[in-house]
């Protein structure tokens, strides 16, 4: 080992807890910056530069999404179909009957006048 017991390997190194104070001290300045302009920030950056707009956006979304399980196709079942197809015909062919009765024939209006 190159250096003795409990000495760390580099002594001119950060000290302990130093970059968690540091990440603290940083989201909070962030979170007061926030609080303060956030919402007109992004309005602004969302009008005047759209591609870093988009980008930011992008950063937010994981990267390592992984989805599992299987996709399967239900086997299309024509007997429902069947019947929906034949209903619907009938219901035309009783709109139709009706629409007949309702209009008089050429011939009648024309010996009527």
């Amino acid at each position: 080992m190159p250096w003795q017991q409990g000495q760390s390997g580099n002594p001119g190194g950060t000290s302990i807890g130093c970059r968690r104070k540091l990440t603290d001290a940083f989201i909070r300045a962030l979170a007061r910056d926030w609080k303060a302009h956030g919402e007109e920030v992004i309005q602004r950056v969302r009008e005047e530069n759209p591609a870093a707009y988009f980008k930011g956006m992008l950063s937010l979304v994981q990267k390592d999404v992984s989805v599992e399980g299987q996709i399967s196709q239900m086997p299309i079942q024509s007997e429902p179909l069947s019947a929906t197809v034949a209903f619907v015909k009938e219901m035309v062919r009783e709109q139709e009957k009706s629409l007949e009765g309702a209009q008089p024939a050429k011939h009648d209006s024309e010996t009527a006048a």
